[in-house]
């Protein structure tokens, strides 16, 4: 509801490891025939045959189904997941999202990986602050390269050329033992195939994440002082400590102002959680939905918040706090609570803070439920974009294969010889082994732009817990996400299409913002929640509802 690249059509790489408009303009695109696949009514998903991941020294497995696989050390045996070339020596066109600056002209890396494919790489990129728009305007183009990264919630607008039929439609071909020809798919969680399908069918193979894909940090150390020495048991506690944060007698206050919170987001997705807020719609019995907003448990939520920030826990520009600005705060010392995503703490902001406060006593916690007992985890989609093959390429059998098998190389599993080439590149040119046989990038640019940029597409990197550098990162991160993947819910209504949402998403998310925030900071009354839930239905909350609705039934 508050995120704010969903809205503009911008993706940052920080925040990934966290275009609304425009269906005219796809109107006239000639990749979208009427009656293609993809068109008709939710279809029943059925899943691709899943093979669990191997156990390999280091490897911790766990028993809780949507829990990732941990890793202690990197695999020293690195096997090969690919024994065939999977490409006819012909050319591969591709559409990818760019996180840094573009790769240089003459790459080794991608020399090295078209000799090993068998195919020749010609890669198209979209610059992640403009990969919405260049989305749009590539389909409208009606040009469309072999492979195509498509990311629906940064440019909702590719949503109706996927329902008409742009893209392959994969549910037949990969469902079930279908999958068996391209081994590295099969071990792709069943929780991303069907998150990132649209109304049951399966348009393109997903960049799994974990399906609980956030953790909250918090500094012990801070709590300590202040006399909290356990982590807070209901929402009152919650309440002291993140105040305390901001004006008690902490270590902390050596280095300046410190805060509880830095963005009202991050103190809204704990409330949402301690509150048991549905995960944005709550689908009753009878087949009918309940908007988030339209909740008890949202206005108990929302009351808390108000409280909050009357008491002051908040950084004063908790409302307008740039995501990267709220977490460099947290990096430099200032903030008590921070919530984020698995990759972005554990790969870089816990250890930056530890870099800057040898000190620093952070650990990971959990909300609690606000009256002491068991809180609810929203689920995430569990992916981030996939790899899509458009429907004119795809007619052809043989190279809808070929195709599959170079999407099949690109998804190699943690500690193949294949991930290890595609995540940290050419030993020696752009990474070492250290002591310990853990890949570990040399000096300069080069992983960056020879390998990070013209490597992202479907790798399952964030799929799998592995923090080089840091032996305890991955089992903490692991331990953290068992406890609560148990009490995760989902959002019912994941993979289903509103035509309506898609086109009032812009707004109602800037309705959203007005009212929660005003509400919070005290420039609106609590009052004004039923006038606000009233404006949501009649700017087209209702006809989404109807829409869902019947695409569940």
């Amino acid at each position: 509801m508050i995120n704010e690249s969903t809205r503009t059509g911008r993706l940052s790489r920080r925040g990934v490891l966290g275009l609304g408009a425009g269906l005219a303009a796809l109107a006239g695109c000639r990749t979208q025939p009427k009656d293609a696949p993809g068109a008709e009514q939710t279809a029943r998903f059925v899943a691709p045959n899943y093979v669990p991941p191997d156990q390999v020294p280091g490897a911790m497995i766990s028993d809780i189904d949507g829990v990732s696989p941990a890793y202690s050390r990197y695999p020293s045996d690195q096997a090969k997941s690919v024994t065939e070339t999977p490409g006819g020596g012909g050319e591969v066109s591709t559409f990818q999202v760019l996180f840094q600056a573009p790769p240089p002209t003459n790459n080794p890396w991608l020399t090295e990986f078209d000799q090993r494919l068998g195919a020749k790489i010609k890669a198209t990129f979209g610059a992640g602050d403009a990969y919405g728009q260049k989305v749009q305007t590539l389909m409208a183009s009606g040009d469309l390269p072999d492979l195509c990264f498509v990311e629906r919630s940064a440019a909702p607008s590719v949503v109706k050329p996927m329902q008409q039929g742009a893209f392959t439609d994969l549910s037949e071909v990969l469902a079930g033992s279908g999958i068996d020809a391209y081994p590295n798919l099969a071990r792709l969680p069943t929780y991303a195939w069907k998150n990132s399908s649209i109304n049951g069918r399966i348009l393109g193979v997903p960049r799994a994440l974990p399906l609980v894909n956030g953790v909250t940090m918090y500094r012990a150390d801070w709590a300590a002082d202040l006399g909290l020495a356990e982590p807070p048991k209901n929402a009152e506690e919650v309440k002291e400590l993140l105040v305390g944060f901001t004006k008690g007698d902490h270590r902390g206050k050596a280095k300046g102002d410190c805060w509880g919170l830095a963005t009202l987001g991050n103190g809204v997705s704990w409330a949402l959680e301690m509150f048991r807020v549905p995960n944005d719609w709550r689908l009753n019995d009878d087949g009918t939905l309940i908007n988030v907003i339209e909740t008890d448990e949202y206005e108990a939520a929302v009351a808390w918040l108000v409280d909050l920030w009357k008491a002051g826990a908040f950084h004063p520009d908790a409302a307008t706090l740039p995501t990267l600005d709220s977490q460099d705060l947290f990096m430099s010392g200032r903030i008590g609570l921070m919530p984020a995503g698995i990759a972005p703490h554990y790969r870089s902001m816990v250890p930056t803070l530890r870099k800057n406060d040898p000190s620093a006593e952070v650990v990971a916690v959990s909300p609690p439920g606000h009256d002491g007992g068991d809180p609810v985890v929203h689920q995430g989609g569990g992916y981030f974009g996939i790899a899509a093959i458009p429907s004119e390429v795809g007619k052809d059998e043989a190279r809808l294969a070929e195709l599959l098998r170079v999407i099949n190389y690109w998804c190699a599993p943690f500690g193949s010889e294949e991930h290890t080439f595609i995540n940290y590149g050419i030993e020696g040119r752009h990474f070492a082994y250290d002591d310990r046989g853990t890949p570990v990038a040399v000096d300069g640019d080069r992983p960056l732009t020879e390998v990070a940029g013209p490597s992202f597409l479907v790798q399952p990197l964030e799929a799998v817990f592995f923090f080089p550098g840091d032996d305890k990162a991955a089992t903490e991160a692991q331990q953290a996400i068992a406890k609560a993947v148990p009490l995760s819910i989902e959002n019912p209504v994941r993979s289903l299409i509103s035509e309506t949402d898609i086109r009032q998403s812009a707004a109602l998310g800037q309705l959203t913002d007005d009212y929660l925030f005003g509400i919070i900071t005290g420039r609106r009354p609590i009052s004004q929640l039923a006038e606000w839930r009233e404006r949501w239905r009649s700017r087209g909350g209702d006809t989404i509802r109807k829409e869902f609705e019947a695409g569940l039934a």
